[in-house]
């Protein structure tokens, strides 16, 4: 049975459509849906009768694909991490997702600290989380020094998970940087994301364990 010549458009749109269905690759599948959609329009269009409702019908599923596409180029677009935010990355954050990682520290504040600096107040909740890049952090109790916090060990987390006022003070003992995360932000932003969040607390469950073996009387900040 001889083909009409428009019939190769269907026969060639459905073959796209195949293969569109037989890749794993979300990106390529998307491609292939759109191109499936270009050559079904010229069979449309050159009939007696122009076939306006799956004209426009093409035009809408390859608008939303084209949308799609360039979303997924985004997403995959090389990750490009600031100075700061590269040495935070490496002081620990490394088992996170570059990506995940550079819209966590989105969510921050960079600041400059003075030797003094005060970042937790004892008897007073933590309404930050902090990360010291540079310089340490000292903790005290009554005039007491109880230990130093390095660069990459949180500042005001575990005050945060148990929800109490802070039993220490906590300054910078020299002249540093820091990045820090308002509490009621950063945890809406991580409830949107589980699998940050989960990544995250993996992250403070270390730090906690290593300041109970590394500071005085196990204190934790």
């Amino acid at each position: 049975m001889p083909i009409a010549p428009l019939d190769i458009l269907v026969h060639a749109s459905n073959i796209l459509l195949l293969v569109a269905y037989s890749v794993r690759d979300i990106l390529w599948l998307r491609w292939f849906a759109v191109a499936a959609a270009l050559t079904n329009i010229p069979f449309f269009l050159l009939q007696e009768t122009v076939l306006w409702p799956p004209v426009m019908w093409a035009c809408v599923f390859t608008a939303i694909n084209l949308a799609q596409i360039w979303r997924i180029y985004l997403q995959r677009r090389p990750v490009r991490l600031t100075g700061d935010e590269q040495r935070l990355y490496a002081l620990g954050f490394d088992s996170i997702r570059p990506r995940d990682f550079l819209s966590l520290t989105m969510l921050g504040a960079w600041e400059d600290a003075p030797e003094g600096k005060r970042l937790l107040e004892a008897g007073k909740p933590a309404e930050e989380v902090c990360i010291a890049i540079d310089g340490t952090v000292a903790m005290s109790r009554g005039g007491e020094n109880l230990g130093v916090l390095m660069p990459g060990q949180l500042v005001g987390v575990t005050m945060v998970l148990i929800g109490e006022p802070s039993p220490v003070d906590a300054r910078f003992a020299t002249r540093g940087r820091y990045i820090r995360w308002p509490v009621g932000r950063l945890r809406v932003f991580l409830d949107a994301r589980p699998e940050l969040r989960a990544a995250v607390l993996a992250h403070v469950k270390q730090d906690i364990a290593r300041k109970l073996y590394g500071t005085k009387a196990g204190v934790a900040a």
